[in-house]
């Protein structure tokens, strides 16, 4: 399994040597091949990825998409009307251009003319309409529909052009068109094992949870992206098998490197590492309306049993930062300064239960190596922590197979991790907000929704950003869940390919990686 690379036992940790190599990692400079980056683009070759979070209940729906497997072959396959690009703002894709009107609930979005889905058929408004359908109403099961639940209605205003009108203003409606849930798809289409798109490369094979091919779109209407002939994209959910077949060279690319391991795949000279500093963070979210997390203080007992330093320190090899039990990294503009950082501190778990009427406590986490790099170690870390303050952690390991569809959303309190959202707006409507569709805690907070709601009115981002520092404070008070930490996506690639660099999205070039690289040989 995943963790076969990763300590099993904390005490038996060469701490001093481990740390002094994680404090040269973390003063390593980023390695990716910069030299590749002038080079013209190659076409042809078979490129072959093999990547984690792949499972039996993989799909290609847009509305469901979750895990790494799934979610990169969709961007292979599809297009978004907007794209995140490499400096982290909205660029067009689909969408050629756009603009905001009537206090930002009007948005007008110019289509691009000539693009083809892989059927012949040729995109337009209409397929526009029917895609972002899917993904709001009263019987939409999409992931992503609080994202779009203020969608007053789309309208065709020509083949070329369509008209959002929202109920509320959102001005970050371009940042939340990018999300990898709006693929664009014929209209009135549904045989999502098929997936038809206008992206880079048409689906060929899809096995859930086992692999997916996908050849070059000869119509494609990007001429400077999708080189390679095929792309092969294999589940490998063991981090040791996936390191093997990088350095075998039966895959091209891999993510979801182990910390530990990245200073020393760094001196491989068949491979280079791509590190991406982006919004990454892990969390371990309780469910708020089952006990013992219905009490405040329970979870503030918690949040003050990990040693977060220690995690960072011993675990993350200098990839990762401290968190502070909200989801804002502190790279993002939004993100509130203001916060005391919460430290570990055993004392202070304690008056927590006692101040619930505990002396001690006994609490079961669920953690599978799919959840997030280091997730079993970190429970184990934490159980270790928490056994100062009286707290008995028992880790229920889970299968990688099914742990989202199983696990995750349906346990009491679990391991997940987030990649974060291009805009704070959006990582509060996926995740925080009483009725987001991934409220992993389902903690609903009515002041918490009702300042979120008021936000979206301020065409000013400074008055946008004052209520954001409160919704951070409060997650950081009254959200039942840890976030230990801030992490970095580590991607390994062997040397012939070129042209992968990092989006600070998402991982794996904001999952375009098989569009934008090339094969050298």
């Amino acid at each position: 399994m995943r963790d076969n690379m990763v300590f099993s036992s904390l005490d038996n940790m060469n701490r001093r040597s481990f740390i002094k190599t994680a404090a040269a990692a973390a003063l390593a400079t980023t390695a990716f091949p910069h030299a590749g980056l002038a080079e013209a683009p190659r076409k042809g070759g078979a490129l072959r990825l093999g990547l984690n979070g792949g499972s039996s209940a993989d799909t290609l729906d847009p509305t469901q998409l979750i895990g790494t497997f799934s979610i990169n072959v969709s961007r292979q396959v599809y297009n978004t009307l907007i794209e995140i690009g490499d400096d982290g703002k909205p660029a067009p894709e689909l969408a050629a251009s756009w603009e905001a009107s009537d206090g930002n609930k009007r948005w007008i979005l110019n289509l691009r003319s000539g693009v083809q889905f892989h059927n012949g058929k040729t995109f337009d408004a209409e397929d526009v309409k029917y895609s972002l359908g899917l993904h709001f109403g009263d019987k939409t099961k999409s992931k992503a529909k609080g994202l779009v639940a203020d969608i007053a209605e789309v309208r065709v205003a020509s083949p070329t052009q369509v008209e959002i009108l929202l109920k509320s203003p959102n001005p970050d409606m371009d940042y939340v068109l990018s999300d990898l849930h709006f693929a664009m798809v014929p209209a009135g289409f549904a045989d999502w094992p098929r997936a038809i798109g206008t992206g880079p490369f048409k689906l060929t094979t899809f096995q859930s949870g086992v692999r997916a091919v996908a050849a070059r779109n000869e119509t494609y209407w990007r001429s400077d992206r999708g080189h390679v002939d095929t792309v092969e994209t294999l589940v490998i959910n063991d981090a040791t098998a996936r390191i093997s077949a990088l350095q075998g060279g039966s895959v091209h690319i891999v993510n979801g490197i182990d910390y530990k391991i990245a200073p020393l795949l760094k001196k491989d000279p068949r491979a280079y590492l791509v590190v991406t500093e982006g919004k990454q963070h892990f969390s371990l979210p309780m469910d708020a309306t089952k006990e013992p997390f219905t009490n405040p203080d329970i979870v503030l007992a918690l949040k003050h049993a990990i040693d977060r330093e220690q995690m960072v320190k011993l675990l993350m090899a200098g990839y990762g930062r401290v968190g502070n039990d909200h989801p804002i990294a502190a790279g993002d503009p939004s993100f509130n300064p203001n916060i005391a950082q919460r430290a570990y501190d055993p004392d202070k778990a304690r008056f927590h239960l006692k101040k619930a009427g505990k002396s001690d406590l006994a609490v079961e986490l669920h953690v599978a190596p799919v959840a997030f790099e280091q997730a079993v170690n970190t429970a184990e870390l934490f159980a270790q922590s928490a056994k100062s303050a009286g707290i008995s952690i028992a880790i229920k390991r889970e299968p990688d197979d099914g742990y989202w569809s199983d696990v995750w959303l349906k346990k009491p309190w679990v391991a997940s991790f987030w990649a974060g959202r291009p805009s704070a707006s959006m990582m509060f409507s996926s995740v925080y907000a009483s009725d987001a569709p991934w409220n992993e805690t389902h903690w609903k907070n009515e002041s918490f929704d009702r300042k979120l709601t008021e936000s979206r009115s301020f065409a000013d981002p400074a008055k946008r950003r004052e209520i954001y520092f409160e919704l951070q404070q409060m997650i950081h008070d009254d959200c039942p869940t840890v976030v230990p930490a801030f992490a970095s996506w580590i991607d390994a690639a062997r040397k012939e390919v070129k042209g992968f660099v990092p989006n600070p999205n998402f991982l794996l070039s904001d999952h375009r990686v098989a569009e934008r690289v090339w094969l050298s040989t």
